[in-house]
C-alpha cells in the first residue's frame, strides 16, 4: 500500500490494520468467491466428462458400424491341398469341399514364319488371309513393309484376337515372325494362308480337361470363374488337388468381442459418473443426473428386441445382457450359428429389408445420443457451456465488487486510524497538563 495506507495502524495503535483488513477480505472471499470457484470446478469436471462420453459413443458407433458390413458374416476361408491349382473365394461362395484331377491344359495356338536375313528389309507384296474363333481377317502386305511393320499390322488389324512378334533365332536368317492366340481354347486354332508361309508349333489351341468330383469338365480358358459359385480356379499344372472352403468366423468374432468390451466400458463409466461410491465417499460428476443415467436405456432395450421371423433374441446367437446391463459374448455359440446359417446371423444383426436389425437400430441411437443436436450429450455440453461462462462472468462481478469494497474500507480504516492518531495525542498533551498541575 502507498501512501497513508502503508502506515495503516500507527495511530489506533494497532488496532485498525492492514493485517485486519486481509483477514476480513479473506472471510468475503471464502463467502463470495470461493463458491463460483466451487461451481467452475465442477462445471469443468462435468464437460471433462461430456467429452469423454462422447469420445466413447464415437469408439462404439464405429465398432457398430463396422458390424454392418455383409463381408463379415459371409467371409469364407479356404485351404487348398495339391499344387495343380490356385483358388481365390468371394463371399458368396458356399461352405463346401471338392476334389478337382487337372487332366491337360487349356493352350494357345503357335505358328512360326521361316527365317529371314533383316527384320527391316522390305517384304513382297501380297496378302495374307487369317481366319481365328469365326472371323477373318485380310491382311495386305504392302512392298514397302518389313517384318516389323507386317507384325504390328497384324496385331493391330486381327481385333486383339492375334499377336504377331519378331524373334531372333540366331543362324544365317535369324527373324522369324511368330503368331500366337491371345486367348486359350480349340476355338482360337489360327488358319493361315497366302503369300507368307508358316507351320504349326506344337498341336495347335485346345481346351483344358479336368475332372471336378468325378465329373468330366473341359474349359477353353485355364481360369474357370464359373464352374463353382464364388470361386474362380486357375489351373496351374496336370495333378489332383482337393478345396475345402469353410467358414471364417474369425474377423467377425473379433470385432463382435471388441463391441462388446467398449459396450460394456461405457456401462461402467456411466455408473462411475452418475453414482456415489460408498467406500470412497466420492461422488461421481453427474451424480443425480437423469439424461446421463438414463441415456443408454434406449440401447439396452436393443438387445432385449426379438427380430427375424424366427423371433430370435440376441442372446439365441450368443450375445446375452446381463442383469447388471453389461453384455456378454459367448463365442462358441456364435460360431456355431455362423456356421449352421451365417445369412440368418446377418439379417438378425444387419436387417433384411424393412427390419433394420440389431446394429443398424443400435447405430441410430448412438447418433441420437451423441451427435444428434437434439440429443443428450449436445444438449448437455451446450447448458455447461453456457453454466461456464455465467460463471466466469459471475466470478468477475464477484470480484470487483469484493476489491471495491475492501478498497473503500482502506480508506476509511487510514481516516479513522487518523483521527484515533490526532485524538490520541491530544489526550496525551491533556494528560500531561494535568499531571503537571499536581506537582
Amino acid at each position: 500500500m502507498a501512501g497513508s495506507l502503508s502506515t495503516l495502524g500507527l495511530g489506533s495503535q494497532g488496532v485498525l490494520t492492514n493485517d485486519l483488513i486481509d483477514k476480513l477480505k479473506d472471510a468475503d472471499k471464502s463467502a463470495m468467491i470461493k463458491p463460483i470457484e466451487r461451481n467452475q470446478k465442477s462445471v469443468k469436471l462435468q464437460q471433462a466428462g461430456i467429452v469423454g462420453l462422447k469420445d466413447a459413443i464415437s469408439e462404439l458407433s464405429k465398432l457398430s458400424t463396422s458390424l454392418t458390413d455383409m463381408a463379415l458374416y459371409q467371409g469364407k476361408k479356404k485351404e487348398v491341398t495339391g499344387d495343380s491349382i490356385s483358388v481365390e473365394i468371394s463371399s458368396s461362395a458356399k461352405a463346401q469341399s471338392f476334389d478337382i484331377d487337372v487332366q491337360s491344359l487349356a493352350t494357345r495356338d503357335i505358328h512360326q514364319s521361316s527365317g529371314f536375313a533383316s527384320k527391316t528389309d522390305t517384304l513382297d507384296a501380297g496378302t495374307m488371309e487369317l481366319e481365328i474363333d469365326g472371323n477373318n481377317y485380310t491382311i495386305t502386305i504392302e512392298a514397302t513393309d518389313t517384318l516389323e511393320t507386317l507384325a504390328e499390322k497384324i496385331s493391330e488389324s486381327t481385333d486383339g484376337k492375334i499377336d504377331a512378334s519378331i524373334l531372333n533365332v540366331g543362324g544365317d536368317e535369324p527373324f522369324t515372325m511368330v503368331l500366337k492366340s491371345t486367348d486359350t481354347g480349340t476355338a482360337n486354332n489360327i488358319t493361315i494362308s497366302g503369300d507368307m508361309s508358316f507351320s504349326q508349333i506344337g498341336t495347335g489351341a485346345s481346351d483344358a480337361s479336368l475332372m471336378i468330383d468325378g465329373i468330366e469338365v473341359s474349359s477353353p480358358s485355364n481360369e474357370l470363374s464359373d464352374l463353382v459359385e464364388g470361386v474362380t480356379i486357375t489351373l496351374d499344372k496336370v495333378g489332383k488337388s482337393s478345396v475345402n472352403i469353410s467358414q471364417d468366423s474369425e474377423k467377425i468374432v473379433e470385432k463382435m468381442s471388441e463391441f462388446v468390451t467398449k459396450y460394456n466400458e461405457l456401462i461402467d463409466s456411466v455408473s462411475t459418473l452418475t453414482n456415489y461410491n460408498e467406500e470412497t465417499k466420492v461422488a461421481g460428476v453427474f451424480q443425480g443426473s437423469s439424461e446421463i443415467r438414463g441415456m443408454l436405456e434406449p440401447l439396452k432395450d436393443i438387445f432385449a428386441t426379438t427380430i427375424s421371423n424366427g423371433a430370435k433374441m440376441a442372446e439365441n446367437f450368443g450375445l446375452s445382457t446381463e442383469r447388471s446391463g453389461k453384455l456378454s459374448l459367448d463365442e462358441d455359440k456364435f460360431k456355431k450359428a455362423l456356421a449352421k446359417d451365417s445369412q440368418e446371423v446377418q439379417n438378425f444383426f444387419i436387417g433384411e429389408g424393412e427390419n433394420k436389425g440389431i446394429f443398424r437400430e443400435m447405430n441410430s441411437e448412438l447418433f441420437n445420443i451423441g451427435t444428434s443436436s437434439h440429443g443428450v450429450l449436445k444438449t448437455l455440453k451446450v447448458n455447461y457451456d453456457e453454466r461456464a461462462k455465467s460463471l466466469v462472468e459471475s466470478l468477475e462481478k464477484a470480484q470487483a465488487r469484493l476489491d471495491d469494497k475492501y478498497e473503500i474500507m482502506q480508506k476509511r480504516f487510514a481516516s479513522y486510524d487518523a483521527v484515533i492518531g490526532k485524538l490520541s495525542g491530544q489526550a496525551s498533551m491533556l494528560q500531561g497538563l494535568i499531571d503537571g498541575q499536581k506537582k
